[in-house]
């Protein structure tokens, strides 16, 4: 039984999406920064995108969770509760390790730590899909994206400066505190109990193949594929390029990870007014132009590094684009979802998604040290052309799962 969304509920939702990149914000970002310091080839640098993997197949693990249920704990708070202590276990062992001579192991548990942030990821959007009404989804998506930039900014940007500060040690220790935080707000909230008739009563993979069937789902699918190309490519660029152009750590991190994610941050709570406002296939392809546009004018950084205001204005500018577009994107997700198996569904959408952005994350590292920054900027813009035609197909999409539910209403 869905509840009234309460102030409480939305403080839990805001810091368990915190939490869930806080740490993986400082293995993506900060963790890029320190070892591209350390003399780290660009080439070798794009495998800790890879950590993102976790997000791309937690749709094989997802059905388990929406399966398995425990009656005393809440179904989904319960998942919750295990993941989250995981994930501050697991900091509190690197946090023990050194760097220099613990590296290999160091990069096995942030393994362990994405897959346990990922299958936190799995229970939390289920959870946040099972207690909010529809009309909720793009402000919950909204707080999603706020609190997942929230989390890279203290993860990659903090994260970054605190290391420059403190040392690797009490940076990982600082991290679990902050984690263990919505661990203890998920433990005194109790989950709204629902039907046994909600849950599924066997898992089915199937699902992940008949979802796609219809020619409409087609072509969400390739624009789960094709959307987050440009900004993704332009985030994995943006730190060892200005590296590269000797920036200090603590500099990139202010002004990359705190200026531009905060900005991001501030645009992700106007998105459910400009969606409703402007509807979700302008906003769609306004944010994918302005993606564009924010890419290229990283080639203008080259001339301009020692301008520290003109950089800041240009990293604002790519996140500008980019919350707008991810609220609506995980609203659509919500909305093609099915009320039985949530989590396995809106997991096999935003599993393309990200595993569309980890690889360009991680291809436009890897490349530009063998083709040259410039060269991949330029390809990555032409990819966002093309996304922007098929955003102009959104409303189709729309219009066919109302249909479908409306179909299976009056045939119910």
């Amino acid at each position: 039984m869905k509840k009234k969304l309460t102030f409480t509920t939305i403080i839990l939702l805001f810091s368990l999406y915190t939490t869930q990149f806080l740490g993986l914000g400082f293995f993506i970002e900060a963790f890029i920064g320190i070892l591209r310091q350390n003399g780290v080839p660009l080439e070798n640098l794009g495998f800790i995108y890879m950590l993102g993997l976790f997000w791309v197949f937690r749709f094989l693990w997802a059905p388990f969770i929406d399966k398995i249920y425990f009656k005393k704990m809440g179904h989904y708070r319960a998942w919750i509760l295990i993941f989250q202590s995981l994930m501050v276990i697991t900091l509190c062992i690197i946090a023990l390790l050194n760097i220099e001579d613990n590296l290999a192991l160091i990069i096995y548990l942030s393994m362990f730590f994405a897959f346990f942030a990922a299958s936190q990821n799995i229970a939390l959007d289920a959870f946040a899909f099972k207690v909010t009404f529809k009309r909720q989804r793009s402000l919950i998506n909204g707080l999603k994206a706020a609190g997942g930039l929230v989390g890279m900014i203290f993860g990659g940007g903090f994260g970054l400066i605190l290391y420059s500060k403190v040392g690797w040690q009490d940076t990982l220790f600082v991290m679990a505190i902050f984690t263990s935080i919505s661990l203890l707000q998920i433990f005194i909230y109790n989950e709204p109990k629902m039907k046994h008739s909600n849950f599924i009563e066997k898992i089915d993979y199937k699902q992940y193949l008949t979802f796609w069937k219809t020619k409409k789902k087609k072509l969400w699918f390739i624009l789960l594929l094709l959307y987050p190309a440009t900004i993704s490519s332009a985030f994995g660029m943006i730190t060892p390029l200005l590296v590269d152009l000797n920036w200090s750590l603590d500099k990139i991190g202010f002004s990359v990870h705190i200026v531009g994610y905060g900005i991001g941050f501030i645009a992700s709570f106007a998105a459910s007014f400009l969606i409703s406002k402007f509807g979700k296939k302008n906003i769609l392809i306004i944010a994918a132009l302005g993606q564009i546009v924010g890419i290229l004018m990283l080639l203008l950084i080259f001339e301009h590094h020692e301008n520290e205001l003109a950089v800041m204005l240009i990293i604002g500018f790519v996140f500008l684009f980019y919350t707008p577009s991810q609220v609506l994107m995980t609203t659509l997700m919500m909305d093609l979802s099915s009320n039985k198996s949530p989590a396995s569904q809106f997991a096999i959408q935003h599993s393309i998604y990200m595993f569309s952005g980890i690889f360009f994350s991680s291809m436009s590292v890897s490349l530009s040290g063998i083709l040259g920054y410039e060269k991949i900027i330029i390809i990555c813009a032409f990819i966002g052309l093309i996304s922007i035609y098929f955003s102009t197909k959104i409303e189709f999409i729309i219009k066919r799962n109302k249909n479908e539910r409306n179909q299976a209403f009056n045939g119910s």
